[in-house]
């Protein structure tokens, strides 16, 4: 990279994202805790969390509001001789040194606040867990993969921090051999790979909700155990999909199933996963399909034509009917339908 665009680049993210770095600690809090309790929603005295944020935004405001010359000067600066970013005004609260103390502080007192959580959400044996177990242990570990991963970056950015500038900022760093450096990369590693390999993570940890409903007759799965919470919660999609029908909507969504049955969209997504053995638009492809099919087999095609059949069916495009039909069942709409014909003669 140039000399010039060096400059241009350290012009622009030097300081001006500082305030967001506040930020991180809050939204991992909010993210773990709403995990383990399944409940997302933030209430007003959680306000308070983005006030470190909001005071590094107001001292950093005079940096951000200079004139675009300034600041590369200031890049000029600190590209000749990276110490003097100790002498720059970054802040009028405090210097960058400062800054970055009170970063890894806040870091550290969430992760282990977090930690402290993960913790007390540990179940003991005599527990009922209102988690599907598979489900529980998988998300569990992750947040401990999670968190353990975090509090190794942010000790080995501490650490870094506490080093002279001109030790952070050098040629030839990982040539070099820096451990912490290292150590950081590793963490982001293990945390990409882990949603790579476990994407049952972005379910959650979904806790049963008691619903009141009128008793009925439950018709079991024979692939999924009585033990599992959510049987009656995917008894109550099932139904809701047989008698609204809202796959026929060409912009039916997951969230829809959610908002109708007044369902979190993680609960939605995890009897859809793991009761039904499906995925979402697997499942809308399949009874789009056999809608019409019915259509077809009702005679519908007399008034309405085999294409739009297919719109009433929900699909938005010919081409993609064509294929979902043909892949369902081995044939296009037309040579199904001249088999329907021949079968009746």
């Amino acid at each position: 990279m140039s000399h010039s665009n060096s400059r241009f680049g350290l012009a622009i993210f030097f300081n001006h994202f500082a305030p967001l770095m506040f930020l991180i600690g809050p939204f991992l809090y909010f993210y773990v805790r709403g995990t383990l309790k399944d409940q997302y929603a933030l209430s007003k005295f959680d306000a308070f969390h983005f006030i470190p944020a909001l005071i590094a935004l107001i001292g950093t405001t005079p940096y951000i509001f200079q004139s675009f010359e300034n600041k590369l000067r200031i890049a000029d600066r600190i590209i000749d001789n990276v110490n003097s970013v100790n002498q720059i005004d970054v802040n009028l609260f405090y210097k960058i040194g400062g800054s970055l103390a009170l970063r890894a502080f806040f870091g550290f007192v969430y992760l282990l606040y977090c930690i402290y959580l993960l913790w007390q959400y540990y179940p003991s044996k005599k527990e009922t867990l209102q988690t599907p177990r598979k489900q529980f242990w998988i998300t569990y570990r992750w947040l401990c993969i999670l968190l353990g991963s975090l509090l190794t970056i942010n000790i080995s950015l501490a650490i870094t921090a506490l080093q002279p500038a001109s030790l952070i900022v050098r040629e030839n760093f990982f040539a070099d051999g820096d451990v912490f450096y290292q150590i950081t990369g590793m963490g982001y590693f293990v945390l990409s790979i882990s949603l790579l390999l476990f994407p049952e993570i972005l379910y959650g940890m979904p806790k049963r909700i008691e619903q009141a409903t009128t008793k009925k007759k439950k018709t079991k799965s024979k692939t999924v155990s009585d033990e599992d919470p959510f049987i009656e919660v995917n008894e109550s999609i099932i139904d809701y999909l047989k008698s609204q029908k809202p796959y026929l909507n060409p912009d039916f969504d997951i969230s829809n199933i959610a908002f109708d049955l007044k369902i979190p969209q993680n609960h939605v997504s995890y009897c859809i996963s793991n009761i039904m053995n499906t995925r979402f638009t697997k499942l809308k492809s399949e009874l789009r399909i056999q809608h019409a099919i019915e259509l077809l087999k009702d005679g519908h095609n007399s008034s309405i034509t085999i294409d739009g059949i297919g719109i009433q069916s929900g699909f938005k495009t010919r081409s993609y009917y064509y294929e979902v039909f043909k892949k369902e069942t081995g044939f296009t709409p037309s040579e199904y339908l001249e088999n329907i014909k021949k079968k009746t003669v």
